[in-house]
């Protein structure tokens, strides 16, 4: 784990152990299988996971889960799973997003019916539908529409690039129950997989953290009761946008988790290999490039910190100012993990483009980073937005 300044607890120094252990025993040695499996989640490995106590470690305690509430642990962890292989340890993980915006905006009943069962030995599996084919970054201008009628609402429209799609036995789904607005129309509903009218694409070819199989949503008059929305019409993008600060920044200690694997792997080959009479890390440019991919994510991984603990402190800290904080995290280390998963490709030369070295594959999954919960230049417009 790269340098963390503050002190931990037993219980943190334990969780992350716990993940160490598993990223190195279990995930590392799995994940060149998933990536050429393609589309085929690694599920059993997520039940594996489940029975140690990683997949729910996020979830409060009071419905079970292992009670890390916090965004500093959850940074912590994530990038342990993470170092062992992005897709993976963002699929172990994935449970943690969908109950972001229950804890914001459900009932006491909601939390308990729907977090309740993603923890234990055999949790369920869950998904949050935000993305459209014609809306990525620009979530209060999705086209899915939820249409009032006795007892609740009926939804029709299309969600894309859905991770967990199909597989998932829960979904938070993002719809617009007011079409005149933009983001104060959106509402979030909550449905089982077996809603009827709810139909599923077959799995996207992915370039790179296949672990995550994803998959478009059809709506066709899907019936969702009223108990199943969360918070009132129109509340829903309040507790997207809250999920996104979260979701970014333990992203961000993803993309550092990755950076790491292709720093230590690009730094071990440098060492042990020889070329011109001399080990390749005493070669000038190869080792100045090592101390950059080191200094850079040393300053993302301080950022990313920073941002969790700016979370963590909850109304201490002005909203606009957690909003660009979360987006400098992911900015930085999203971009650093692909500069170093670059530079991890560079170092080995030719057998970097190779399939028998995982750097090449590291490089094209640190490429999602740079792109989902908002892509890079959304990140630059929300900094330029709330500058503090």
């Amino acid at each position: 784990m790269s340098y963390t300044p503050w002190p931990l607890t037993d219980e943190q120094n334990d969780i992350i152990e716990l993940c160490r252990t598993f990223a190195k025993d279990r995930i590392r040695p799995a994940a060149r299988a998933v990536d050429e499996a393609d589309t085929q989640s690694p599920v059993e490995l997520f039940r594996e996971a489940a029975r140690v106590g990683i997949t729910d470690f996020m979830i409060p305690e009071e419905y079970g889960g292992g009670g890390f509430t916090d965004v500093f642990t959850q940074c912590l962890v994530q990038e342990q799973l993470c170092f062992g292989d992005p897709g993976i340890g963002n699929l172990l993980c994935s449970n943690g997003f969908f109950a972001d915006p229950i804890l914001a905006l459900g009932t006491t009943d909601q939390k308990e019916m729907w977090l309740s069962p993603l923890t234990g030995p055999d949790p369920n599996l869950t998904a949050l539908a935000t993305t459209e084919p014609g809306s990525g970054s620009d979530s209060a201008s999705i086209t899915t529409r939820a249409t009032a009628v006795d007892g609740g609402y009926v939804l029709n429209g299309q969600k894309a690039w859905i991770s967990n799609a199909g597989l998932a036995d829960s979904y938070v789904v993002f719809a617009k129950t007011d079409p005149s607005q933009r983001s104060r129309g959106v509402s979030a509903f909550l449905l089982p997989r077996e809603t009827s009218g709810m139909d599923f694409g077959a799995p996207m070819k992915k370039m790179g953290q296949r672990a995550i199989v994803c998959r478009e949503i059809f709506f066709d008059d899907a019936f969702v009761p009223t108990d199943n929305r969360l918070g009132e019409e129109g509340q829903g993008f309040y507790g997207l946008m809250r999920t996104f600060d979260i979701s970014r920044v333990v992203l961000g200690a993803a993309a550092l988790g990755t950076a790491r694997a292709a720093y230590e792997y690009a730094r071990d080959y440098a060492r042990d290999r020889t070329q011109f009479g001399s080990p390749v890390i005493d070669h000038q440019a190869v080792g100045f490039r090592l101390a950059d991919m080191a200094s850079r994510i040393d300053a993302a991984w301080l950022q990313v910190l920073n941002a969790a603990r700016m979370i963590d402190a909850g109304g201490d800290v002005p909203r606009e100012t957690v909003t660009a904080s979360a987006a400098m995290a992911k900015l930085g280390a999203s971009e650093t993990a692909m500069f170093c998963t670059w530079a991890g490709v560079q170092t080995l030369g030719g057998w970097g483009y190779s399939r028998e070295h995982p750097v090449e594959q590291w490089m094209r999954d640190a490429k999602l980073e740079e792109i989902e919960e908002g892509t890079s230049d959304i990140m630059r417009l929300l900094i330029s937005r709330n500058l503090p």
